[in-house]
């Protein structure tokens, strides 16, 4: 085909073809006439470090990075620690000093106290920059063995009554203690804690999410409550919210939990190993129940007590929600405990739909999930 046949083709297509003149660099840098809001949008969907490198791509590129709202820093991207440390200051010494809408923080090492003063400065330099999404994971090994374990408060300074709406923690060993409840975060609706060990530095009901006065979504995610926390304190665990709406729990351990949440409407629970004890369950007005048990030790014997225990609570506490959801797994942890069946009337009064991810189930067992309600029989579900 000749050029002429090209040409024809390009007509045909009802489109015209502008011819870039060779050597016109205003028509080539096009990237230049977006406007700047439009390249801070498309930069905040990066890493940082790459955002960084785009300043290469055209002459108004050069300081975007500067002016991007999210910052988005991981130290898997550089090959040595102290590589990751002078692009993360160089960055937050940059960088515009206008307020950060997103910060992610990933940090997978193990030099626990020069990490310490580094971790402390990221998180300083988000909260004083208005930063309303947090996420910090912190992947290393963070020993609580000793007196001196590393709080929360040691990452997180003295800063109180920032403009955080989310903060979600991954912070492997680091203590939540009884300073966090002197942070406030006033428009904190979800927190998201992971791996963190759950320790109060006094005797007694130990309630560090109280003084959260806007939190409506809450989840915990395998951590450990410290009964016996520092210094040799004995405290009882207890998560309570005025405003809760959600709530999530998923592999918590703890010898005495105690749940206030009048307003909770979704509670999903997670259980597979390590001892967990309720004292009390407050959920006045729940819908949605998830139930997840699949606790290995449950088929020792000596260990059916503890779990029994720990269902019939769970269940009470449970009694008003119009939904629920068991696994095959939780319908199978429930068959070797039959005493909760047949010695116990069902708690479940306001139940309306049942929902049982199993082929089968003992007739026994969802009698005693159905024929609680007073009103109309539950709806069944095989899904």
């Amino acid at each position: 085909m000749n050029n002429n046949d090209n040409n024809s083709s390009s007509c045909e297509s009802g489109k015209a073809v502008k011819r870039i003149p060779e050597g016109d660099d205003t028509a080539t840098d096009r990237l230049s006439h977006l406007p700047d809001f439009i390249i801070h949008h498309i930069l905040s969907f990066l890493e940082t470090k790459w955002a960084v490198q785009t300043s290469v791509l055209s002459r108004s590129w050069r300081s975007a990075w500067k002016h991007v709202p999210v910052i988005n820093l991981h130290s898997l991207r550089f090959r040595e620690p102290s590589s990751f440390r002078r692009f993360v200051d160089n960055v937050l010494s940059l960088r515009h000093p206008f307020k950060v809408h997103e910060m992610i923080f990933i940090l997978e090492e193990d030099d626990e106290e020069e990490d310490v003063r580094f971790i402390a400065k990221v998180a300083e330099y988000a909260l004083s920059h208005g930063t309303q999404h947090l996420v910090f994971e912190l992947t290393g090994v963070w020993s609580y063995q000793k007196e001196d374990i590393c709080k929360f408060s040691n990452l997180f300074g003295t800063i109180s009554n920032c403009d955080l709406k989310t903060l979600t923690l991954e912070l492997y060993g680091v203590g939540i203690d009884s300073g966090f409840e002197s942070y406030g975060f006033p428009m904190l609706t979800t927190l998201k804690l992971g791996q963190c060990l759950l320790a109060s530095d006094k005797d007694g009901v130990f309630d560090p999410f109280s003084i959260l006065p806007c939190l409506e979504n809450l989840v915990l995610s395998h951590c450990n409550h410290l009964d016996r926390g520092y210094l040799g304190h004995v405290s009882r665990l207890k998560i309570s919210g005025l405003r809760l709406l959600r709530l999530k729990l998923d592999s918590v351990w703890s010898t005495s939990l105690e749940i206030f949440a009048p307003r909770l409407k979704s509670f999903r629970f997670h259980h597979d190993m390590g001892e967990l004890k309720f004292s009390k369950l407050s959920f006045p007005i729940l819908d949605h129940a998830v139930i997840q048990i699949d606790d290995e030790s449950s088929f020792m014997e000596e260990d059916k007590e503890r779990l029994m225990d720990c269902v019939i609570t769970l269940f009470q506490g449970l009694s008003n929600a119009t939904t629920l959801l068991l696994d095959s797994r939780t319908v199978e942890v429930l068959t070797i405990i039959p005493e909760i069946i047949e010695q116990r009337p069902s708690p479940f009064t306001r139940l309306k739909t049942l929902i049982v991810k199993a082929d089968s189930v003992p007739y026994t067992l969802l009698n005693y999930f159905l024929k609680g309600s007073s009103s109309t029989k539950p709806t069944l579900e095989f899904v």
